[in-house]
């Protein structure tokens, strides 16, 4: 298996959009906060996964992988998106045996479903808002029966603090109590009404 280091273009592209990356493809992002993930979010989507579709493309002189999600829009938070297929693509994969990482990228895995915070359509290196920050699986396999939202490391979100935490690495350290925390992880209910709230907020203020 080949793996792509087309170093000088992903170097640009990536340095371009704030993201800090070296020659083993690390990268490093800021976390953005709740706040900053609905406000700079253009589109807010549930949706399944409903494929994951690598594919080899060029720029300029370098061959590179892209992949290509296919959704199906379950709902809209924001009601920018019809419900029905959307498609979105990335910055690297594995096709054909050729290979590109780019670190930080979220994963996604058909049968899926999914909270995403999308950048408004374009071309961007990944199309989630703070990459791995905005996406989130919604898990329905709780005894209780209630759809509760994890985080890209496979852990509870307990609260929207938390959007800004470090995805790898360990939590920060929490800056002050927050009583609307939920051991369990926030439920799919709640995450709603909560980029709701935010989403209403950010128009109140524009």
């Amino acid at each position: 298996m080949r793996i792509l280091r087309p170093f000088s273009f992903c170097f640009r592209l990536l340095v371009g959009w704030g993201v800090l990356t070296s020659a083993t493809w690390a990268t490093t992002i800021r976390p953005p906060s709740f706040e900053e993930l609905v406000d700079l979010s253009g589109r807010i989507v549930r949706a399944e996964v409903v494929e994951v579709r690598p594919f080899e493309d060029s720029h300029e002189e370098d061959r590179i992988v892209r992949t290509e999600i296919i959704l199906n829009v379950l709902e809209s938070f924001d009601g920018n998106v019809p419900v029905g297929e959307l498609r979105i693509r990335h910055l690297g994969g594995e096709v054909n045996g050729l290979r590109l990482e780019v670190g930080a990228m979220p994963k996604f895995e058909s049968g899926k479903e999914v909270v995403l915070f999308l950048h408004s359509e374009g071309r961007f290196i990944c199309p989630t808002v703070g990459w791995g920050h905005g996406k989130y699986r919604v898990d329905r396999t709780a005894s209780d029966g209630v759809a509760r939202i994890i985080r890209s490391n496979g852990l509870p979100l307990q609260s929207i603090a938390q959007v800004a935490e470090p995805i790898h690495g360990g939590p920060m350290k929490a800056q002050s109590f927050d009583p609307l925390s939920q051991p369990d992880g926030l439920s799919l209910a709640q995450f709603r009404q909560l980029v709701s709230n935010q989403i209403q907020a950010g128009r109140q203020d524009r």
